[in-house]
């Protein structure tokens, strides 16, 4: 396995915001780093905690959403759903079963906790 490949494909993903395009296939890293679908899922399996790719891309998206939810209260939900590649519906539901809360409920808790 070769560790610095998945960490080139993670820094690509992050710094390019490739995540952020909605239809963003594992077929468009499978071309932009010329490796077979075998060797992408050997990657994921071996670094990524054997998340399938589009498991590690909503990974990314949550982390990223999470963050904007909490350091951005002026970005509407909306906007950050459009800024990690998610309809807002989308965010919601994956938010929900990644965290357990909506994004509103977890923003909610900020503006509690902030008294």
């Amino acid at each position: 396995m070769d560790k610095d490949l998945f960490k080139t494909i993670d820094k690509i993903i992050r710094e390019e915001r490739l995540y952020a395009q909605v239809n963003l296939m594992r077929e468009d890293i499978m071309e932009r780093f010329g490796i077979g679908r075998h060797r992408l899922n050997d990657q994921m399996n071996a670094f990524a905690d054997g998340m399938s790719f589009p498991q590690y891309i909503n990974s990314i998206r949550m982390e990223i959403a999470y963050d904007l939810l909490t350091n951005r209260p002026e970005m509407k939900i909306t906007e950050i759903a459009r800024e990690v590649g998610f309809t807002a519906p989308n965010l919601r539901e994956q938010f929900k079963r990644c965290y357990g809360i909506t994004p509103a409920e977890y923003r909610a808790g900020l503006a509690i906790d902030d008294d």
